[in-house]
């Protein structure tokens, strides 16, 4: 993992570095503004789809194909799904589908967000709904034949704070997010506990590329019967503007294990997205691919967002 990670980040950091000190010469006869639109900082380009998570979520990839402008009071919606399936490490496969709805509302340098999940999983193992409805793994193979869990979710909210000098074209975003107990008992998707994560992005538009890295730490409650692992997840990758309204994505994941009894988690993502043209709506398509057994085998997913308010015309 950390072979993978650098060499993607060399590539980042040398790519930032040769455009920067193109924008720099070009900007100095001018001010800090004109920096900004050498690089394409004003371009709402996607970033890291698992921020704060454990892996890609039908509210995170709206939410990251889909960002919000700076200069006014923003907010949209997103309904989103996905489909997950593979063995994760054990010796018979497991199903999952998840479909969030989600809200997010940007009011300048602060964004907050909040999405409920409805969850169907079928597996012989213990998994439970993790931050952003993502997949919870603990134990393999629990139960002679396949249950299935399904219902409502806990909700997740979040806030982040977005830091973006003028001087300068990375963007940094730390945040924080809750997954909150709200799931009922009976529906089996929940632990029962509150998990946390704390974590931050990192991204620098290079005309229509956008890299970007992502770092979060997540905190799981223990269970009556597990006693759960707090641990790293993270993420690097980069967008690339089609247009204004459109966008591809692609990147590496990695999250840990939440007990010792599975796998890390390691995946590769990609995306598209665009804007009807016409209408405040955006179409999301993505799908993953697991190198790792404590990684789903594959996933896919579809998401519909919808902007509300105010936004700049770019």
């Amino acid at each position: 993992m950390r072979t993978v990670l650098t060499s993607i980040g060399g590539i980042a950091i040398a790519a930032f570095s040769i455009n920067y000190a193109q924008a720099q010469a070009q900007a100095q006869d001018g001010d800090a503004s004109s920096l900004r639109e050498t690089v394409g900082y004003d371009m709402p380009a996607p970033v890291s789809p698992s921020s704060a998570t454990s892996t890609v979520s039908p509210s995170s990839v709206p939410q990251a194909m889909e960002r919000l402008s700076r200069n006014d009071t923003t907010a949209d919606l997103s309904l989103g799904t996905i489909y997950a399936g593979g063995k994760f490490g054990t010796g018979s496969k497991t199903t999952i589908w998840s479909s969030a709805l989600g809200a997010r509302v940007r009011l300048g340098d602060v964004t907050l967000t909040a999405s409920l999940p409805w969850m169907r999983i079928e597996s012989r193992s213990t998994i439970f709904t993790g931050i952003d409805a993502t997949p919870l793994l603990v134990a393999p193979n629990t139960a002679a034949s396949k249950r299935t869990a399904k219902g409502f979710g806990d909700l997740t909210l979040g806030a982040s704070y977005t830091i973006a000098p003028e001087a300068s074209p990375i963007e940094i975003e730390v945040s924080g997010r809750a997954k909150i107990n709200t799931a009922t008992a009976a529906s089996g998707l929940s632990s029962g506990k509150n998990d946390y994560a704390i974590g931050t992005d990192i991204s620098a538009p290079l005309g229509k590329v956008t890299p970007f890295i992502s770092f979060s730490y997540r905190f799981l409650g223990d269970t009556a019967v597990y006693d759960l692992r707090d641990g790293p997840a993270a993420s690097a990758g980069a967008s690339y503007a089609l247009g204004h309204d459109s966008f591809l994505l692609a990147s590496y994941h990695y999250s840990r294990a939440a007990t010792r009894l599975v796998d890390d988690a390691h995946e590769l993502f990609a995306g598209a997205s665009t804007r009807i043209p016409g209408s405040p709506l955006r179409v999301t398509g993505f799908a993953t691919a697991g190198l790792s057994r404590g990684a789903a085998a594959a996933s896919a997913g579809l998401a519909i967002s919808a902007g509300l308010g105010h936004r700049d015309t770019l």
